[in-house]
């Protein structure tokens, strides 16, 4: 999705978007299209994160549109007071894209791992908070950020993204079906992660005979409540599935709405757990220890709904 972004936010700046592109040293092979079709909205902040966020916060008090680029430790975690108080609390129209979502820079370890970040930003009064499966949702939320009013952060994973829809989005405000299905069964999924839930959808109809609905559900924040509760009036189960802590996520905001709703169904989360992960490996290799991989996932939604 890294390509995805910086594709996009040329083409925006083309169309006349006054934004400019800011990063902490980040980005070698990756960000050259942009920097060189727009070098004059293009800066290099330095290993400097907080800095970074708090420039980004004085150019939009001009008027200028900047978006900060960085994965996901650094951008968020490290300047998190720098967000809070120089973007989020004046309500400034700055993106904050954060690559490597979940487990996604596996090999690093746990300082490089962002599974409490979707729960920090929800927390946050008035942030937009975005999290896309696919190249093509990820498009629609830099279009929709760099437009709406206010501030974003969008939660990407790396490159080699797989597509999960076969058009082009146009809206991810609202739960985005992916697999359509007998509603009785819906799985609920956000991120990167919802490739993998649609093989897993598909290998439970295989195996159990389960046609479940899959939908990706890229906005967090603002919630769509009402969709949400559409979708799950007439189901017996529901299961969400991401790569954040079960804590604070999807899971949460589904949960939260299901018991306001009083839904008498089953209810799941398939998660991370809540602990850090203590050791390295690749992300697939760190998808099945925790149960994450597309045959685990098919294995635990028929748990729930074969119960």
């Amino acid at each position: 999705m890294r390509n995805t972004a910086v594709r996009t936010l040329a083409q925006l700046a083309t169309e006349g978007v006054d934004l400019h592109f800011i990063t902490a040293d980040l980005g070698f092979r990756v960000l050259e299209p942009f920097r060189d079709a727009h070098p004059a909205r293009f800066t290099n902040a330095g290993v400097s994160e907080a800095n970074m966020v708090s420039i980004a916060g004085g150019m939009a008090m001009t008027g200028i549109r900047p978006v900060c680029y960085s994965m996901v430790p650094f951008v968020f975690f490290r300047a998190f007071e720098q967000v809070r108080v120089d973007v989020v609390a004046p309500r400034l129209n700055v993106v904050l894209i954060g690559v490597g979502g979940g487990l996604s820079y596996g090999h690093e370890g746990v300082t490089h791992h962002a599974i409490e970040d979707l729960a920090m930003a929800r927390s946050l009064p008035g942030l937009r908070v975005i999290a896309p499966a696919d190249p093509r949702e990820l498009t629609a939320a830099l279009r929709w950020a760099l437009t709406a009013s206010g501030p974003t952060y969008i939660r990407v994973g790396q490159n080699n993204d797989p597509n999960v829809h076969e058009n082009d989005v146009a809206s991810v405000a609202s739960p985005i079906r992916v697999r359509n299905g007998d509603d009785r069964f819906v799985v609920f999924s956000t991120g990167h992660i919802t490739a993998t839930a649609a093989t897993a959808v598909d290998r439970l109809k295989q195996a159990n005979g389960i046609g479940a609905s899959l939908f990706s559900v890229p906005t967090l924040k603002p919630f769509d409540a009402e969709r949400i509760r559409e979708i799950v009036r007439t189901s017996r189960a529901v299961v969400t599935v991401e790569e954040h802590s079960v804590i604070g996520g999807l899971g949460t905001a589904i949960a939260e709405l299901l018991f306001e709703t009083r839904f008498v169904g089953r209810f799941a989360k398939i998660a991370l757990p809540d602990e850090y992960c203590d050791t390295h490996g690749t992300l697939p290799w760190l998808r099945r220890r925790y149960e994450l991989d597309d045959e685990s996932i098919a294995r635990r939604l028929a748990k729930v709904f074969d119960g």
